[in-house]
């Protein structure tokens, strides 16, 4: 079931550039796993690899227009957990690793509203 949505959203959600989205991405959110991304960051000005929780997939309420992106949380921070938003465009890589996250430990707030279904 899982698979022909990925098949139909990315079928309905490719941007200007024909990204679709990261099939790792999907199931990791799925699977409750981190992931391992490599991308483009503005603030370092430099191609950045960390791991993050994946939230979700489209625009951000905090940006003017409204582009999607791939949506992360940062629990690594030693300032703190926070949400980062990467364009698809940005990313170079996204790899789905072994280890698990508990949904409670990281989503504190609400009401809690996904553009991809999940089971948590």
């Amino acid at each position: 079931m899982f698979q022909s949505y990925i098949k139909v959203f990315n079928k309905q959600n490719r941007s200007k550039e024909n990204n679709v989205i990261n099939p790792d991405f999907l199931k990791a959110i799925e699977l409750k796993k981190y992931v391992k991304v490599t991308f483009f960051s503005k603030k370092d000005n430099a191609v950045v690899t960390k791991r993050y929780v994946p939230l979700d997939y489209g625009p951000s309420k905090k940006e003017k227009v409204p582009t999607d992106r791939y949506h992360f949380y940062n629990v690594e921070d030693p300032k703190g957990f926070y949400t980062i938003s990467v364009l698809p465009e940005n990313v170079q890589s996204i790899e789905m690793l072994e280890d698990a996250f508990d949904p409670k430990e990281f989503i504190k707030w609400s009401p809690v509203v996904w553009i991809l279904p999940r089971n948590w």
